[in-house]
C-alpha cells in the first residue's frame, strides 16, 4: 500500500509538468500553452479525506503523516519529451492506462486505471495548471491491499527555476 500511495503522489506530481500520452489519441487533449517546462519545482502534497470501511483507525493517521509534505523534484528536459505515460510506469508498481486526459483551457481533467499487484484501482484527476504550476485534485478509488476504499489528495505546484 505504501508504495502505491507514494507512486500516486508522484503520479499528481508529474500530471501537468510531464505530457500526457493516454493509450486511446482521441482521449488526449493537450495545449500547447500547457505543455511542460523543464526545471526545478516546489510541490505541496495534502490528503484531504480517506474511507477505508476494512481498515483500523490508525491507518488514516498513518496515511496523513506520510502524505502532508512539501517537496521538490527536478524535471529534465529528456523526461518531458519521453511523455507521461512512461514516466508514471516507472513510479507505480503496476501498469497503468489513461481513460481520458484533457489539458486545455487551463484546466485539467483526467482519468486512468491501474492494475498494481492484481488489484483494481481507479484515478480522477480535476484542476488547473499551466506550463509551470497546477494546482490538481485526485481521486483514488480501488482495493488499497487492506481492503476497498476511497483516498482523494491535493498536489499544488510550481516552477521555481533551473535544475541544481
Amino acid at each position: 500500500m505504501r508504495m502505491l500511495i507514494l507512486g500516486a503522489a508522484t503520479f499528481v506530481a508529474g500530471l501537468v509538468v510531464v505530457n500526457a500520452a493516454p493509450n486511446d489519441a482521441a482521449a488526449q487533449t493537450l495545449d500547447e500553452e500547457m505543455r511542460p517546462t523543464a526545471g526545478q519545482y516546489q510541490a505541496s502534497l495534502q490528503l484531504l479525506a480517506v474511507d477505508l470501511p476494512d481498515a483500523p483507525p490508525q491507518v488514516t493517521d498513518m496515511m496523513g503523516s506520510m502524505m502532508n509534505r512539501d517537496f521538490d523534484y527536478c524535471l529534465t528536459p529528456e523526461e518531458v519529451e519521453e511523455g507521461y505515460q512512461s514516466v508514471m510506469n516507472r513510479a507505480q508498481q503496476g501498469e497503468c492506462s489513461y481513460d481520458r486526459f484533457n489539458a486545455s483551457n487551463g484546466q485539467i481533467d483526467a482519468a486512468m486505471t491501474c492494475d498494481v499487484d492484481g488489484r483494481a484501482m481507479t484515478i480522477e484527476m480535476t484542476g488547473t495548471g499551466s506550463a509551470t504550476s497546477s494546482d490538481v485534485t485526485m481521486t483514488m478509488s480501488g482495493d488499497f491491499g487492506i481492503g476497498p476504499g476511497t483516498m482523494t489528495m491535493r498536489i499544488a505546484q510550481e516552477r521555481v527555476g533551473d535544475c541544481s
